[in-house]
């Protein structure tokens, strides 16, 4: 009796070239080992920033309290609600981002600036 189970199953997995992959993989190393020859990261010194310092002024908070504020598309990003970045000029609505958006990459670059 023949049927489907008689013939052999092709394998469904997919086949990879070791050849061909161990080949473009000693490229890549050898253009890291040509890279990392001559790179001028490694001699950089690291920028020294001033360290944080305490406002010189008082916040407001009580004259706010109990009014509401409406907020248009026109409102400066500097008074509308969430935590405000001076540096960035963006508003981002929660704290968690808000640590997020300082220990950014870009907020950083900006600030080196």
């Amino acid at each position: 009796m023949s049927g489907i189970y008689d013939a052999p199953v092709p394998d469904h997995r997919r086949k990879w070239n070791r050849d061909v992959y161990e080949k473009l993989a000693q490229e890549r190393l050898k253009e890291l080992e040509d890279d990392s020859d001559g790179s001028e990261e490694e001699d950089k010194v690291p920028v020294k920033r001033e360290l944080l310092k305490p406002r010189d002024y008082k916040v407001d908070l009580d004259s706010d309290l109990g009014k509401s504020k409406v907020i248009t598309k026109t409102t400066p990003s500097a008074q509308q609600g969430g935590y405000y970045c001076n540096v960035c000029d963006c508003v981002v609505k929660d704290s968690i981002n808000f640590l997020d958006h300082i220990n950014g990459k870009k907020r950083w670059y900006l600030c080196i600036i």
